[in-house]
């Protein structure tokens, strides 16, 4: 069956951290269902797609590791705004049967990332993350144990992605909507 979603997951790991380390992981799609009604087993597919979100996050701690070395080795302002954020391509069996795009954009040594189709708009994309990572940085990681509220706001998360990325569709958003969707978004959250 062919997918119609355009993102397959929303991650958040860490980046200077070893091992890395998944905070809060979102997969979209129905691929899971669709595999149980055809016999697999829940656990082994769950089991493998954790395995597939582990190897994205070292791909993109190995490449944030690389851009941060350069910088300090150049030390210019160019290479400063490279390193942090980014995107992958990855190759069909590495790690998902099909080629993906990762977008990813580090913050306060978290890295958030989406992994998309290939066709999905890039452009697009990047502007819906860095307005997630805004969003997690007001009503998630307000503290200083950054990782620690992330691991236990998983709640306020979800409702981010819910509200920006509902069901990994990626939203066309001009200012004044995405004003209206903050708006539901805080009243959404203050519920909680």
């Amino acid at each position: 069956s062919i997918s119609t979603k355009m993102v397959l997951a929303f991650l958040c790991h860490t980046v200077v951290a070893t091992p890395c380390r998944v905070l809060y992981s979102s997969v979209f799609g129905d691929d899971l269902q669709q595999a149980l009604i055809e016999g697999a087993q829940y656990d082994s597919l769950r089991s493998i797609r954790k395995d597939q979100l582990m190897q994205v996050a070292c791909r993109v701690q190995a490449e944030f590791g690389f851009r941060l070395a350069c910088r300090d080795s150049d030390g210019s302002e160019s290479v400063l705004d490279l390193a942090d954020k980014g995107f992958l391509r990855l190759s069909p069996g590495d790690p998902f049967l099909t080629s993906k795009a990762v977008i990813w954009q580090v913050t306060d040594s978290c890295a958030y990332v989406m992994i998309c189709e290939l066709d999905e708009n890039r452009l697009q994309a990047e502007s819906i993350l860095a307005l997630l990572v805004r969003l997690i940085q007001v009503h998630v990681v307000a503290g200083e144990q950054r990782t620690l509220e992330i691991l236990l706001k998983g709640d306020k998360m979800a409702a981010i992605l819910h509200q920006f990325l509902p069901c990994g569709h990626i939203l066309f958003l001009n200012s004044k909507a995405v004003a209206q969707y903050e708006k539901q978004l805080e009243k959404l959250i203050v519920g909680k």
